[in-house]
């Protein structure tokens, strides 16, 4: 335990403010109880020990030897008062508690035993030697087991032992393998009478408890102090552990099993947001990566456009003809006529849109609708939407005609020796705008029904991404609540008010 001042003012201020604390958050019993320990006078140099167990045990007349006086005793537990008799020690007093049987029907007491632990800086467990293992008294040394206060236990009116039934030393082993099996260790386990008896352990028992007191009572205070800050801890467990439960059923609801330590809760709870983490990774990666899937086929598309041969060497050479056929200083025929002229120039037109129309439908549409169609179909869309983008796919084109090829003629360039060349780029470049807007409108339509998979992907899954949800939340709960409450642990085992959160 960590050692806190005794210094009186400071000393008595400090677990004051902690049971008025304790009051303040509805455990009341336990503020009292930090009182009453402070208004003991002699608190300081007093050690306690508490002697309990079932009624007629010996509990009394055992007390009375231990102290060299007797006791009040009676064939019927019929007083709730904890009768207390005092042996002067070196540095103080060693305070011995003769408590009710804890088997008693009356409710006073059972009372009157629990409030007179609270004061005990040891606890001993006395039963009959008829009665080493009845219910009561395992019940009693599970319960003071897990508490920090030294523990006895003592099988008492050992003089009823009959040798010709038993050993007495297989008696006395067996008795301490039950004594370990609650974590009482084996010098803390005593054979008494009050009767002539061979095997009592009367005058080894005074011994130990003498010892046991003062040597506490010379540690300036150590025993006044545990009693405190074990009463303050267990106000602390009142004021948690409807909470706790509350957090912890919730968890059970959930999970099917309520953790059997805020450790444990925490190992679920890293691994629960670790997996609430990796589901929402994996919706978000799965998103990205249907996003950058599209992206990669709508580059891959127009690059397609991009690089079609449309217009290879003998289809340019067409174009450049057409061209040469519109500079005003073309006349066709002996006498230059008009009439075939013109004729010419249309026939070198029709020649020019008829191969340029070729090649963009066998070089171009075909291949690049063919393409997106394939692709289409490997990214797994709903029937319909795939339906719908292929439908749209197989109509892609570019209708050209005169009229396309003649609007991109440039009159004013005409007049450049070169312009021919330039003509049939531009001619290319229309034929390509036209096709990658009609990409662009293909991928707009592929991204949505992309993204309206994904949301229906992601309803689908949303009752077990609403579960992880819910299971880190009542994981969390459960892991803040048990947090303070180690923190308030904490701070009244160092005589301090938990702070407010």
């Amino acid at each position: 335990m960590s050692s806190v001042s005794t210094t009186a003012p400071r000393f008595a201020q400090r677990f004051m403010q902690v049971a008025d604390w304790l009051e303040a958050e509805g455990a009341s019993l336990y503020a009292d109880r930090i009182r009453g320990i402070l208004a003991d006078s002699e608190g300081l140099t007093t050690y306690t020990a508490a002697f309990c167990g079932l009624f007629s045990a010996g509990k009394s007349s055992l007390v009375g030897a231990l102290a060299g006086q007797s006791l009040r005793t009676g064939a019927n537990p019929t007083t709730a008062e904890v009768e207390a008799v005092e042996v002067e020690v070196e540095g103080g007093t060693l305070r011995l508690l003769d408590t009710p049987g804890i088997d008693s029907t009356d409710e006073r007491h059972r009372e009157a035993t629990m409030n007179a632990l609270y004061q005990a800086d040891l606890v001993a467990v006395v039963t009959d030697y008829q009665h080493v293992e009845a219910d009561a008294n395992l019940e009693l040394l599970q319960m003071f087991a897990a508490s920090e206060k030294p523990l006895l236990l003592i099988v008492h009116q050992v003089d009823k032992h009959l040798e010709a039934e038993l050993p007495f030393a297989a008696f006395a082993d067996s008795v301490r393998q039950l004594a370990a099996d609650y974590g009482v260790e084996e010098s803390c386990v005593f054979f008494t009478s009050v009767r002539p008896s061979a095997h009592s352990q009367l005058d080894e028992l005074r011994a130990y408890l003498v010892a046991k007191a003062e040597g506490a009572l010379g540690t300036d205070g150590e025993p006044m102090i545990r009693r405190l800050i074990e009463v303050a801890r267990e106000g602390v467990s009142a004021c948690y552990e409807s909470e706790l439960a509350r957090r912890a059923k919730a968890v059970e609801e959930l999970g099917g099993r309520a953790p059997q330590s805020l450790d444990e809760a925490r190992e679920w709870l890293w691994d629960a947001r670790r997996r609430a983490d990796a589901f929402a990774q994996e919706e978000m990666e799965r998103r990205e990566a249907q996003k950058a899937l599209v992206e990669t086929r709508k580059d891959g598309w127009l690059r397609t456009v991009d690089l079609a041969q449309i217009a290879p060497y003998e289809t340019a050479e067409k174009g450049r003809r057409y061209i040469d056929s519109l500079r005003a200083d073309f006349k066709v025929g002996v006498f230059r006529s008009a009439k075939k002229t013109e004729a010419e120039r249309e026939a070198r037109l029709k020649a020019f849109v008829a191969d340029l129309a070729q090649k963009v439908e066998n070089f171009l549409v075909r291949p690049l609708s063919a393409e997106m169609a394939q692709q289409i179909r490997e990214i797994g869309l709903h029937a319909a939407a795939e339906e719908r983008l292929i439908q749209r796919c197989q109509g892609l084109g570019v209708r050209v005609d005169e009229a396309f090829v003649q609007a991109c003629v440039k009159p004013g360039s005409l007049v450049s020796a070169e312009y021919g060349h330039q003509f049939v780029r531009d001619v290319q470049d229309r034929v390509r705008r036209e096709m990658r807007a009609q990409v662009q409108g293909v991928v707009e339509e592929l991204a949505a029904a992309v993204e309206e998979r994904l949301r229906m992907e992601e309803q689908d899954g949303a009752a077990e991404r609403d579960r992880a949800e819910r299971w880190c939340h009542v994981l969390r709960s459960y892991v803040e609540c048990g947090e303070r409450f180690e923190s308030a642990l904490a701070a009244v085992t160092q005589g301090e008010v938990p702070s407010g959160e």
